[in-house]
């Protein structure tokens, strides 16, 4: 259940390093611009999956309890 948001957060950090280091080798293209917004993006909604799952397990035990 927590895998996908994990795999997600990881997808969006690896894409905002490969954006950063292209930036900072010189290359300020509109490609790794969006690479660093789409990363922040993909980490911002794995984590927002990942409180939701943590949240809907904690309903659930709480319902059995």
């Amino acid at each position: 259940m927590f895998f996908s948001p994990l795999e997600g957060m990881r997808y969006g950090v690896s894409q905002a390093n490969a954006a950063g280091a292209g930036i900072a080798q010189g290359d300020v293209s509109p490609e790794n611009m969006l690479g660093l917004i789409e990363g922040q993006v993909q980490v911002k909604a794995s984590a927002a999956v990942a409180r939701t799952a943590d949240q809907t397990v904690g309903t659930l035990l709480n319902a059995l309890a």
